[in-house]
């Protein structure tokens, strides 16, 4: 897709979970995709720790993806911890005896998760800068229902970095962009999720800040309901953890998404609003004038999954692109 004299263009993608290489690919298609802002739209910090424990005869054992990893040599750990590190998780150096203290006790797991969490997120803050270093490329990067508030608090305004976070800001002079990471409620009982009417005051008190609608974005973590940028198996919340809901021996596949965010876009009408949180359903759809993008994510497979979206005075093309 050709950018046009006098148009924006802005990379966009979500739900990257910890990958540190599909982090890597989102900071680098600055320049590939010849952007001008990018956006980082939520479920950016990982979900869990893959200890890699030293043994007594110097190696070291991690049991990730449901199979004992050893690793003899330096090459084999440095290639051991990135692998993990691709697939969005932490990967912790310890002994025998601290993991042993780290399995028995759920606080210093805790701990030790959130310590990784904060640490992986302010060195990504540092590459922003460093690999955007010379260019007037700004990263805004914002947080979604899986992010610690505390996680999210960490991101401060630097050289090419910037927090939106339940604020509005304006990207190149012409097109306003109000940010919001938290989401209805899920089956999975996240940090930043909310009831309906919780997330609709939210999302007033942020969009009320916009001047121009006809050239506002809307990047909103959760997708609106039933747009088919929310596509995905129902599951029931009875049981932990929630398992699919079958019909007919097949999955029940209904909207996730929230019913405030199509209210508020149906309402405001924007140029266009951006999504994740449903990584199956990467799609594009209009409600009313308003192209509602989700790319979808497949960071466990290390891809990027990405919007390229052309803006101008009251006109937006997008194109999904993968990599």
């Amino acid at each position: 897709m050709t950018k046009k004299p006098g148009e924006t263009r802005i990379l966009f993608a979500t739900d990257i979970h910890g990958s540190e290489s599909t982090f890597r690919k989102f900071v680098n298609g600055a320049k590939f995709y010849q952007a001008d802002v990018l956006v980082l739209g939520g479920d950016i910090t990982g979900k869990m720790i893959v200890p890699i424990v030293k043994q007594n005869d110097g190696s070291y054992i991690a049991l990730f993806a449901g199979q004992q990893r050893k690793a003899t040599t330096p090459d084999e750990v440095k290639a051991l911890e990135s692998t993990i590190r691709k697939s969005g998780a932490y990967a912790a150096f310890v002994d025998q005896s601290e993991y042993e203290s780290l399995q028995s006790d759920p606080k210093k797991q805790d701990d030790l998760f959130r310590s990784l969490m904060k640490q992986t997120l302010l060195n990504w803050v540092e590459l922003i800068d460093e690999r955007l270093k010379g260019t007037e490329v700004v990263c805004y990067v914002t947080g979604g229902n899986d992010d610690h508030q505390e996680a999210i608090d960490l991101i401060k305004d630097t050289e090419h970095v910037r927090n939106p976070e339940q604020r509005v800001v304006c990207v190149d002079g012409i097109h306003e962009m109000a940010s919001l990471g938290w989401s209805n409620s899920t089956p999975w009982k996240t940090p930043r999720e909310c009831s309906e009417q919780d997330l609709a005051t939210r999302i007033e008190s942020i969009v009320s800040q916009v001047k121009d609608m006809d050239n506002a974005i809307f990047n909103f973590h959760v997708p609106p309901v039933d747009s088919q940028l929310d596509s995905c198996m129902q599951l029931d919340d009875s049981v932990y953890p929630p398992k699919p809901i079958l019909a007919g021996g097949q999955p029940v596949i209904f909207g996730a998404g929230s019913k405030s965010v199509r209210d508020a876009i149906t309402k405001y009408q924007p140029l266009v609003s951006l999504h994740g949180h449903i990584h199956e359903s990467r799609a594009a759809t209009k409600i009313g004038r308003t192209l509602c993008l989700n790319p979808g994510s497949d960071y466990g497979e290390t891809i990027l999954r990405a919007a390229v979206v052309n803006l101008s005075y009251k006109k937006v093309k997008s194109q999904f692109v993968s990599g």
